[in-house]
């Protein structure tokens, strides 16, 4: 319980600091999950059901930008508390820490500017010793950006990740890695009008990582000529290591209504054996604006290729982690907010997720319904 404290205290100090330069938004809300633990049914998984529980919701986010030694800089601080009302599942009680800071100086007056990065995500179990899904994602990044006017802009980032899976796993630490990442984005304003109300912008981006684990790989143990099958896999003397690379496209029109939609594609090229795969994501998404009432929607489609000719196992590096509620998953969710004064809102989320595809005849679904209230100073 006094984590619980804890962890409201670093959402109340923010907001206590709302008259200073700092901008400042906070989320409070329950929801009500039919598939808390998000766990997956099917052959070869234990007798194990989907928990169902309504959740307390409450978090913050702060940032602010300015100027400091010549350059710009931007930092972001923020929290995600989820808590499960329900006694079978205390492992879900968590609580996510997070901080980024970006800092770059222009080169005289070339379009050219040089900075650092840093990122940093720890999430904390709160009842429980470890924790459901609890990780420690650390990144530091050199950045050069260019533009060319305020149509094109560049940016490339070189640095190093590391990658932490806080529950016991076996053998220990199985999920750990780290190495060097490379990262480049591309934005283009394709067009917009005079009067700057409207416009059309493609964004391109594509990046690299090289994780060397702790874990060892694993060998093809199968028989000549017999199918692959999971259980003949056998441990070697080799370190795993994963390249993992990504591309992604998004086009955005933005005016009376916000309408997005963009393609992701991710390869894990791993020596271990069993955890090769393939990912596409196809993305869309729209906003419209009625008087007070903001209607988003959100439509996923996530398609997996397993390239060794096995299901990869439930590999928690696989998640995107960027919150506690990362799902990486077919989805659809809508979202409603409404403002009641100028710095409150409420709002209503309804969100349901399951796997399609080659999913080795594993079944899953998840919805989530929320509700709750918003302020922004």
């Amino acid at each position: 319980m006094r984590r619980v404290v804890v962890a409201a205290a670093v959402v109340a100090g923010p907001l206590a600091a709302s008259a200073s330069p700092w901008t400042v938004t906070g989320e409070s809300g329950a929801e009500y999950d039919t598939n808390v633990q998000r766990v997956e049914t099917g052959p070869g998984i234990d007798d194990v059901a989907p928990i169902a529980s309504p959740v307390i919701r409450f978090g913050a986010r702060t940032d602010k930008r300015g100027d400091l030694l010549g350059g710009s800089y931007a930092l972001e601080l923020s929290d995600l508390t989820r808590i499960a009302t329900s006694s079978l599942v205390p492992s879900e009680d968590v609580t996510l820490v997070g901080g980024d800071l970006r800092w770059v100086h222009p080169i005289g007056d070339r379009p050219i500017a040089i900075g650092f990065g840093a990122f940093a995500l720890d999430d904390f179990p709160l009842d429980d010793p470890y924790g459901a899904r609890t990780f420690r994602n650390l990144g530091a990044d050199a950045l050069l950006t260019a533009h060319d006017g305020d149509d094109k802009r560049f940016t490339l980032a070189f640095g190093y990740r590391s990658f932490v899976y806080k529950p016991p796993t076996e053998p220990a630490h199985l999920y750990d890695y780290n190495g060097p990442a490379i990262n480049a984005r591309m934005d283009f304003v394709l067009w917009q009008p005079g009067d700057r109300t409207r416009s059309l912008e493609l964004v391109t981006n594509a990046g690299f990582e090289s994780r060397t684990y702790t874990a060892f790989a694993y060998a093809d143990a199968c028989p000549p000529g017999e199918e692959t099958d999971p259980t003949c896999q056998a441990a070697t003397m080799l370190a795993r290591h994963d390249r993992a690379s990504r591309a992604g496209v998004e086009l955005t029109y933005s005016g009376r209504e916000i309408l997005q939609i963009g393609y992701q594609f991710e390869l894990i090229d791993s020596n271990s054996f069993g955890n090769s795969f393939a990912r596409h994501r196809i993305l869309a998404s729209g906003t419209v604006g009625i008087g007070k009432v903001y209607i988003s929607l959100l439509a996923i489609l996530q398609l997996d290729q397993y390239l060794d000719g096995l299901l990869v196992e439930n590999n928690i590096v696989n998640q995107s982690f960027a919150s506690v509620e990362d799902e990486d998953r077919s989805s659809a969710q809508l979202h409603v907010t409404r403002a009641v004064s100028k710095h409150w809102s409420v709002e209503g989320r309804v969100a349901y997720w399951r796997n399609i595809g080659n999913t080795m005849d594993l079944q899953f679904s998840r919805a989530v319904v929320y509700g709750g209230v918003t302020c922004a100073y």
